[in-house]
């Protein structure tokens, strides 16, 4: 990264690494070769001395600190640190983490940065302050106000205060002529004017709404994209692009600068570690932060890594034969997302020097699953014909027919060599909403409904429906007598092979009960997207995951244009201007009104329960949502000499920011 200023006034690592490597090598003359036991040949350097501090700092800063170029760590620091829990020992500071992206963007690389105000808790059991020091609600949920931490600074030294938060809120998202960072959705009042913001004092904020959002806060913690992509905005740095404060007649250097943070090395941030040098689609190089605002319980100044390298390999193949050879030092999602590579990758521990967390998980409630189309328009050839259709898909006889008459274990074999379990569709099972032992017994009945194989069943509920083979050509017809096509559309969703596999198969089992199914193959397609939002799709293969339904609540109760109910959604995210209205009683309005209660409830155990209640209609008059399988883990590959990892997690849903919410900067190389 061109360095961090302190004061606005950049100091410069470039100087510094080039030095620090010509010192490694000399040091490494006359070292025996150790390619496998060891990361790059650098120093060792357990927690720094701490005789004149009362915190410890890594060599690298230290070195920086004795020739001037930066501040004493105790002047880096916050008035009150974060202290970060270590997953097993105090770390070594030093050393490069080299792992892979699979694309330019490194969003999986974002989530290993990971400091939103509020974060995600290290066990994915809710949420605690972040980068905020606390936030505290009124008595009816329509006024929230939240505490900066006094003396952050970002990465450049400039202090870190509600002045660029305003500057993100006035200069950018209500500013109409900008339009690049927009208002959030949920910073818009029941009229559709905007949240009023109150920047009371440097470390103060208030926002205000005309009705209750007790769940605003624990969007700011989901992932990179809520704070990092769109308001981490220094303010400093970026006013010099900005109309308003420089001789610039338009926006665009402005749009440039903000357009990711993470392509531009002189962007301050406030994450463990910012961007060093960046070779687009190629490589990128992240540098710690020296103005970090966390240490560990000796005081030690993180992140204990210096550097990471990230390789960008689109070729799956590729990255997982870098994988088994041990060329990355931990890869998460990053060499490999694929649970049928956990054998293969098995096989070349002991070789590649690494070792397979087999606990962390992909958090899948559905993997393959499959969305049933509950407001289906067809193509508008036959209208009555694709009304008949719609009915069809609206009836609960037929859908549970549908899911009782797929074989899992089989499935389950076919797709993922025997990984996962059988199951019906639900969100993760991991969520918070399932931990007590009353969510788990939610959670497990929604898991078995309608989801043990009875072709008998199903041809009993096939017949209830009025779905039987009118002509005798061995294929089901709708109840009219009309002959019936199932498509399945398949897309890359959850994986472009999983879900060709996973389709041809469903397809085969649906022939197998009397029912002409087709597969529908939209790999890279934009019909692949536009038959969802259009209400043309039958079935639709997807990847059903997540921790927290009030933050993205579309997989169980129906508010956008996606999922089961692409129109009835639709109305209610355009407020009646679009879509179609659910009709009085049906699943969609009652999900409807149990997500407005939930969302009006101020006590978060209350809300669990509201949960529970959704999921009850999805049991009982689902599926919407067809699940195949689920619950599937994830190929965690671990150097030996990487340290601090923790031997549980969740990589599926990237809400919570996993890895980030295990507090990456604590992970340590071993030297």
């Amino acid at each position: 990264m061109q360095i961090f200023e302190e004061m606005h006034m950049r100091h410069r690592f470039m100087l510094l690494g080039a030095l620090l490597i010509a010192l490694l090598a000399l040091a490494a003359c006359g070292a025996q070769e150790a390619e496998e036991e060891a990361p790059m040949a650098e120093p060792e350097a357990p927690a720094a001395d701490m005789s004149d501090s009362p915190y410890g700092e890594a060599p690298m800063l230290a070195e920086m600190v004795a020739a001037g170029e930066l501040p004493p760590v105790e002047e880096r620091l916050p008035v009150e640190p974060v202290v970060v829990p270590v997953v097993d020992s105090i770390g070594q500071y030093g050393g490069t983490w080299h792992t892979a992206s699979w694309w330019a963007g490194m969003g999986n690389i974002k989530m290993i940065a990971y400091d939103p105000p509020i974060r995600w808790r290290a066990d994915y059991n809710g949420y605690q302050p972040g980068l905020f020091k606390d936030y505290v609600f009124n008595d009816d949920g329509t006024q929230i106000t939240y505490y900066l931490r006094e003396g952050l600074k970002w990465s450049d030294g400039a202090p870190y205060t509600t002045s660029d938060l305003q500057f993100w809120w006035e200069d950018l998202a209500t500013n109409a002529d900008y339009g690049d960072v927009t208002v959030p959705w949920y910073g818009f009042n029941s009229d559709g004017e905007t949240m009023d913001v109150e920047f009371v004092d440097d470390y103060t904020m208030t926002w205000t709404w005309d009705e209750p959002h007790w769940i605003t806060p624990t969007i700011l913690a989901q992932g990179f994209w809520e704070f990092q992509d769109r308001i981490m905005k220094p303010r400093h740095y970026l006013e010099q692009f900005h109309p308003a404060y420089s001789d610039n007649e338009d926006y665009s250097a402005l749009l440039e600068a903000t357009q990711d943070y993470f392509r531009n090395p002189d962007h301050p941030v406030i994450t463990a570690w910012g961007t060093q040098s960046m070779e687009a689609g190629v490589r990128a190089v992240l540098v710690r932060n020296p103005f970090y605002w966390k240490v560990d319980s000796e005081g030690n100044q993180l992140p204990y890594i210096d550097y990471m390298d990230i390789e960008v390999v689109e070729n799956e193949e590729t990255r997982l034969l870098n994988l088994s050879e041990g060329k990355y030092d931990a890869s998460f999602r990053d060499g490999s997302s694929n649970p049928t590579h956990i054998p293969f990758l098995t096989q070349k521990a002991e070789d590649g020097n690494y070792t397979l967390y087999t606990e962390w998980m992909n958090g899948a409630g559905g993997w393959p699953c499959w969305l049933i189309n509950q407001d289906y328009i067809g193509d508008g050839e036959d209208p009555d014909k694709d009304a008949e259709i719609r009915a069809l898909l609206r009836d609960v006889n037929w859908r549970k027919g549908v899911s009782v008459a797929i074989d899992r274990e089989r499935l389950i074999d076919v797709v993922w060599d025997g990984i996962g379990i059988p199951q019906q569709s639900t969100i993760s099972p991991q969520a918070w909403h399932f931990q007590s032992p009353e969510g788990q017994a939610v959670n497990e009945a929604w898991q078995q409904a309608d989801a043990e194989y009875d072709p008998d069943l199903a041809a009993q509920r096939f017949e209830a429906a009025g779905f039987t083979d009118q002509d005798g050509d061995g294929w089901r017809d709708l109840p009219s007598g009309k002959s019936f096509q199932l498509i399945l559309d398949s897309g890359d969703w959850g994986g472009q092979v999983i879900s060709e596999n996973s389709n041809i198969e469903l397809k085969e089992q649906m022939n197998a009960i009397g029912i002409d199914a087709i597969v529908n193959d939209l790999f890279g397609q934009p019909e692949w997207g536009s038959r969802q939002t259009e209400a043309k799709y039958m079935f639709r293969n997807c990847h059903a995951s997540e921790l927290d339904i009030w933050t993205y609540p579309d997989w169980i109760f129906p508010l956008r244009g996606n999922r089961a109910w692409p129109l009835q959604g639709r109305w209610r995210q355009t407020g009646g201007a679009e879509g179609e209205e659910p009709l009085p009683g049906s699943p969609a309005a009652k999900l409807q009104a149990l997500y407005d209660k939930g969302i009006a409830t101020g006590d978060q155990e209350e809300r669990h329960k509201v949960v529970w209640e959704a999921v009850q209609i999805h049991i009982d008059e689902g599926p919407f949502t067809l699940g195949g399988a689920g619950d599937q883990p994830m190929p965690v590959v671990i150097k030996n000499y990487f340290k601090n990892v923790p031997s549980f997690g969740i990589l599926g849903p990237w809400a919570p920011g996993s890895p980030g919410n295990v507090h990456p900067e604590q992970f340590y190389i071993e030297q």
